[in-house]
């Protein structure tokens, strides 16, 4: 499951790992093939920097992949992947201090994601928006005793609208322009901000909210709709 604290862990480990990687390439005092450690690095820190960062993604590919317009006769053109494919200056230092370069910058950026989802965490409006949605969850909760078809639709309106923000925060290309909870699930979990899993969680509680909102058919039972309130609640104190 993608909890905040797992992606903080996540974090963290890429960001020891990079600057040890980093620090044993300036000193030559690898244990393996530099590539083969960076790499393993870039494939994961990369997928992150999709995730949490967005806006940034291009950037942080920038100092790996070189502008394939840029000027080769420019030393500050050249990205790490030239080192790897032997396209680098005939200096081996100036190589070095170059793939430094943007090595630094790279776990520089990875740094300031990791600094941000404090930020996050203080967003007013993102606190406020959880907090009210909350409150409508508690208001679902107390209406099971009632009506399960008006408890699970309340909850429905908490789930939608949590996953409609989690694929504009995260840019997730829709096919519709007012796709249903499962519909944004499998979007989600096609763009990797979700894991299967919590994907497999929510086609359920899809399906529990679909099923309130049909006036005739298989009506959902309390402990589904239970389910439906306190998956969605954990949806939005856990996936951001």
């Amino acid at each position: 499951m993608i909890t905040e604290e797992i992606v903080k862990k996540q974090l963290d480990t890429l960001h020891q790992e990079g600057t040890t990687l980093a620090a044993a390439f300036a000193e030559e005092k690898e244990t393996e093939p530099f590539e083969v450690g960076y790499q393993r690095w870039y494939s994961r820190a990369l997928l992150l920097m999709k995730q949490l960062a967005p806006e940034r993604y291009a950037e942080f590919q920038r100092y790996y992949n070189r502008d394939p317009k840029a000027d080769l006769h420019w030393k500050h053109d050249h990205a790490i992947q030239d080192y790897i494919c032997g396209l680098g200056l005939s200096d081996p230092v100036i190589n070095r201090k170059q793939v430094l370069r943007c090595f630094s910058i790279q776990l520089a950026i990875l740094r300031s994601v990791a600094d941000r989802l404090e930020w996050q965490a203080l967003d007013t409006d993102d606190q406020a928006t959880r907090s009210l949605h909350l409150g409508v969850l508690e208001a679902a909760r107390d209406l099971i005793k009632i009506s399960e078809r008006a408890a699970g639709a309340l909850a429905g309106v908490v789930l939608l609208a949590h996953l409609k923000k989690l694929a504009a925060k995260h840019q997730v290309n829709l096919r519709k322009q007012s796709p249903a909870p499962a519909e944004l699930a499998e979007a989600l979990k096609a763009a990797k901000v979700i894991d299967v899993p919590i994907h497999s969680q929510l086609t359920w509680l899809a399906e529990i909210r679909d099923r309130c909102l049909q006036p005739q058919g298989e009506v959902s039972t309390k402990l589904q709709v239970r389910d439906l309130v306190d998956g969605t609640h954990w949806l939005l104190t856990n996936v951001f």
